[in-house]
């Protein structure tokens, strides 16, 4: 009897652990659309640093604004992956289908840099808000290959939610980061 109590216990102990707590949704930024690209051997590159978003989004949780002055993270409502690499994959894609001036590309060790133009971007409101929109806000920069800070731009762009919800949260901060990557690419054409 104690032997079938042990294996019971132990069964129901390692299937606790192996399983994601109830109630919790993870969530990652659509893709942008995709079309077939390739890189052509004198294309310039730029390279897009990663990321840099603000300490109260680099959490695991969403972010909601929930008044004029208070901001919530979402214990329940997680990223699937860190908001920064998100946010670096998606602009890179993004400017490889929205332009053909420059090779957008990752920073990456094995990437010599020299001669290459940088991206820059900070972001500092990437949220939902009780007014039933999706706010991402920051600025983004061109650094030019000789060092030389090329142009900044500050942005804001807030996209209705089509309902309630962390899903349509996200897909309208996705429309948010389609359109800064708009901006990006035709300042860069």
């Amino acid at each position: 009897m104690k032997k079938w109590f042990v294996i019971a216990a132990i069964t129901l102990a390692a299937s606790g652990c192996s399983s994601a707590p109830e109630g919790v949704n993870t969530f990652l930024l659509p893709a942008g659309k995709t079309l077939t690209v390739s890189h052509a051997t004198n294309q310039p590159l730029l390279i897009v640093r990663p990321v840099e978003v603000a300490a109260h989004l680099a959490g695991n949780g969403l972010v909601y604004q929930t008044s004029a002055t208070e901001m919530v993270e979402a214990q329940q409502n997680l990223w699937g992956e860190a908001l920064a690499k998100q946010l670096t994959r998606r602009i890179t894609h993004d400017l490889r289908q929205k332009q053909h001036h420059l090779w957008a590309t990752q920073l990456t060790p094995t990437l010599s840099t020299a001669g290459a133009s940088r991206l820059q971007v900070r972001i500092n409101q990437f949220n939902g808000v009780y007014t039933g929109v999706a706010n991402v806000a920051g600025e983004w920069m061109i650094i030019g290959a000789n060092g030389n800070l090329q142009t900044v731009h500050p942005f804001e762009f807030s996209v209705p939610l089509a309902k309630d919800g962390y899903s349509a949260q996200v897909e309208a901060l996705s429309t948010a980061v389609g359109e800064l990557t708009t901006q990006i690419a035709n300042a860069v054409k």
